[in-house]
């Protein structure tokens, strides 16, 4: 779950709108401006630990719910998860289905039990003591991706996504996604240092794959359409100048979600707040309400909203001869090898340098060794050697 709430530092774009107001109030705003100190609202560098709740009651899988703790925008501790607590699902209609704890924070309901079109709430009971209550939710089924596109343009690649529900009745849409690409560092290690020796390296690990999960918000709506049909909704856009996504091949898997009115303006005020802000000029940040509520006290802040849907999913994949002649980064440039006497060798290794190859003279004699540091020559530094199942 994402954190709610930024600081308004005193180096934001106010000095892009002066050419909107007189050189008298213009010279004013600057003074004024420069006085300001960073505004820390109490409610964000207070020592609060409000409960977070993200996941959702799937109608057509596995459920995950996961339990943490909210921190301070300056605490650079690991997320604190909310562990041993007991968590269920109640319908409207009588009976419960408890999940179960995972002991990391996650709560989970292996088979799907939510039906849809039926109600359903979550009832949370922290190892505290305190008793949470969501609302009741709608599990809705989510109409199929009808196309996942893409279109290379001057500055990159724009992805565009396409649905619709021929029943008229979900009008409200969301979307994650998942990037995965395919890359090489610089140097291909034949040999490695493992039990107090050198010797030839039994696995590759200058070809990785990397993924990565969108953190932003994506979504969509055909509230205002005669019919529920989205057309190419744009959802991301990848570009080839600051990033190694598109040198060699490159997959977009787009998860979509249904939502109900609420959600979604649950959802698109929970956008505003994490990615609108800007300066004074701009909308003010505001509490995105849930619908998850503390039992013994309703003033208490609680982070989430709960939802039911079923999830669709489509994947589409690129490769680099299908793209125009960009000159796409390896992100490697910088590396280079280093020459390693044979008596340095096992200092420098545990120092950290990766061995690349024996360096022989004219005899077939080891006189030293190329090295490199861990980044340059052991992807997985940046992902994993191992090559996922749909590649």
């Amino acid at each position: 779950m994402m954190r709610i709430g930024e600081e308004i530092s005193k180096n934001s774009r106010a000095g892009m709108h002066w050419k909107r107001v007189p050189a008298l109030v213009g010279l004013l705003l600057a003074v004024l401006w420069g006085c300001v100190d960073p505004y820390r609202p109490p409610a964000i560098s207070a020592p609060n630990t409000y409960l977070v709740v993200d996941g959702f009651l799937n109608g057509a899988g596995p459920s995950t719910i996961r339990l943490s703790r909210t921190q301070n925008l300056s605490d650079n501790k690991r997320v604190t998860v909310e562990t041993k607590a007991v968590v269920q699902a109640e319908a409207q209609t009588g009976g419960s289905f408890p999940f179960t704890d995972k002991g990391d924070g996650t709560y989970t309901r292996p088979t799907a039990d939510f039906r849809f079109g039926q109600k359903y709430r979550l009832r949370i009971k922290t190892n505290g003591g305190r008793e949470y209550l969501s609302d009741y939710v709608t599990v809705l089924k989510t109409p199929a991706v009808d196309s996942l596109s893409w279109q290379a343009q001057g500055d990159g690649v724009q992805f565009h996504v396409s649905t619709h529900d021929p029943a008229n009745n979900t009008r409200y849409y969301r979307w994650e996604f998942e990037e995965t690409w395919e890359y090489y560092v610089n140097f291909f290690s034949r040999i490695e240092y493992q039990n107090g020796k050198f010797d030839v390296r039994q696995e590759d690990i200058s070809h990785c794959w990397r993924t990565e999960k969108s953190t932003s918000i994506w979504l969509g709506s055909s509230s205002r359409l005669s019919q529920d049909v989205i057309s190419k909704a744009q959802l991301l856009k990848v570009s080839p100048s600051t990033s190694d996504r598109l040198r060699i091949r490159y997959s977009l898997l787009v998860k979509q979600y249904a939502l109900t009115a609420e959600s979604y303006e649950f959802w698109q005020n929970l956008k505003k707040n994490t990615e609108s802000l800007g300066s004074l000029f701009d909308p003010q940040p505001f509490q995105a309400m849930g619908n998850i509520h503390s039992v013994a006290d309703p003033n208490e802040p609680v982070i989430g909203y709960l939802s039911g849907y079923s999830v669709e999913e489509k994947r589409i994949f690129i490769a680099r001869t299908q793209l125009p002649d960009w000159r796409v980064p390896t992100l490697y440039e910088s590396c280079e090898p280093d020459t390693i006497p044979v008596k340095d060798a096992v200092t420098e290794v545990e120092r950290g340098l990766v061995p690349i190859d024996e360096i022989l003279n004219m005899r077939g004699q080891v006189v030293g060794y190329s090295m490199s540091s861990e980044y340059c020559v052991d992807c997985r530094t940046r992902g994993s050697n191992v090559r996922p199942s749909y590649w």
